[in-house]
């Protein structure tokens, strides 16, 4: 079973808030915020952190703890982690359709880079 990490939790629940995704970020976490209470119930760590980041949105400490509470909850629920990675999928797919780019490099490169969105006609370097 393929699980999410906490990292890209983090990143994604941070676009969702950083006010790069509009209003598509607040749809995203109604949906999440019900699909949290559908999978995991009303007692458990994913549905207190859902509340938490609800009270304090955007708050870094919030975001990684919901982050880790939904891939502790969703490592003991094959179908609950199924579910959650298909919420990720859209959620992902709704964000890169919102229109923003957010590129990112690390590391020593050596050569030319380009990082874009949508390209029409050709690169030349």
């Amino acid at each position: 079973m393929d699980l999410i990490s906490v990292s890209a939790l983090v990143s994604l629940l941070s676009k969702i808030f950083n006010g790069t995704t509009e209003k598509a970020g607040e749809q995203l976490w109604q949906s999440l915020t019900s699909t949290v209470r559908r999978l995991f119930g009303r007692n458990t760590a994913s549905v207190e952190a859902v509340k938490r980041l609800g009270e304090r949105p955007g708050d870094p400490d919030a975001i990684h703890a919901l982050a880790q509470a939904l891939v502790d909850d969703s490592s003991r629920d094959p179908r609950a982690a199924a579910q959650l990675r298909h919420w990720v999928a859209a959620a992902e797919q709704t964000i890169a359709g919102s229109g923003d780019v957010t590129n990112s490099m690390s590391g020593e490169v050596h050569g030319n880079v380009l990082q874009a969105r949508d390209i029409h006609g050709n690169i030349t370097f």
